[in-house]
């Protein structure tokens, strides 16, 4: 059987929205809830954290996972996160000795459910010639066809030189990492190859595709405020290739 664990990625002095990975939502720390998520995940076996803020060791140690001691150098605004994620899938491996899969996920956001992690492993270990499983948002809404800048005179144009019509229906459809899972093979990390900017998701790279705006992680108030929201009204995933999905794991 595959050895999959858990990867959470999770600083602290954040700058964007301080202390964002520890900012209660409903009752409790933003990050228990990817944790939770994680430890009751059905085909994980160990579970890791990525930090080098102590109050989130302290509440990572609560429920028995895994720290990794993340280099300053690591931790800082301008880090790249493939590189945070390349050095834990290291140090995972020398703690458990064999590794086959990583399921990488963000301390901000509570939209993460063991539901969709054991859903992306049982699609990796289906599906042999993937590299990984991505959840994703259809954004038509957000297509690169409706996309400005401002430009040298301050004044809004086009961002690409692409025309095209004001129905969106009808654009090649686009989509987002939506802040759940990645999820993939253990040597990817080491290759590079994936999707700009996503180097560590290996070349072929299966999408979950979760109805917009399941995954939203915290950058605002606004982001907070749709979270608690999310989960005192109890909402759930909405998986729109849900059959296609059916078919690879009873296949």
């Amino acid at each position: 059987m595959a050895v999959s664990c858990v990867l959470i990625t999770a600083k602290g002095n954040n700058e964007s929205l301080p202390d964002k990975n520890l900012i209660p939502i409903a009752g409790k720390p933003s990050l228990q809830y990817v944790i939770e998520a994680a430890v009751n995940a059905k085909n994980i076996g160990k579970v890791f954290v990525s930090t080098e803020d102590d109050r989130i060791r302290e509440l990572s140690e609560k429920f028995e996972c895994t720290i990794i001691d993340r280099p300053v150098e690591l931790a800082q605004p301008d880090s790249n996160h493939g590189d945070v994620i390349k050095h834990g899938v290291f140090e995972i491996e020398k703690n458990v000795g064999c590794l086959d899969n990583v399921t990488v996920l963000l301390g901000n956001t509570i939209m993460t459910s063991s539901a969709l992690i054991d859903m992306s492993i049982e699609i990796l270990n289906k599906k042999k010639d993937i590299d990984s499983v991505m959840s994703v948002w259809l954004a038509q809404d957000d297509h690169p066809y409706r996309a400005l800048r401002i430009g040298e005179g301050g004044y809004l144009e086009a961002y690409s030189d692409v025309q095209s019509g004001t129905s969106r229906q009808f654009y090649p459809k686009v989509y987002y990492y939506d802040q759940g899972v990645w999820t993939f093979r253990k040597e990817c990390v080491f290759k590079g190859e994936g999707p700009n900017p996503w180097w560590w998701m290996g070349k072929n790279s299966f999408p979950i595709i979760r109805n917009w705006v399941t995954g939203r992680d915290f950058h605002t108030q606004l982001d907070l405020d749709f979270s608690e929201y999310w989960e005192q009204s109890g909402q759930q995933d909405e998986i729109l290739n849900a059959d296609e999905i059916k078919q690879i794991l009873q296949g």
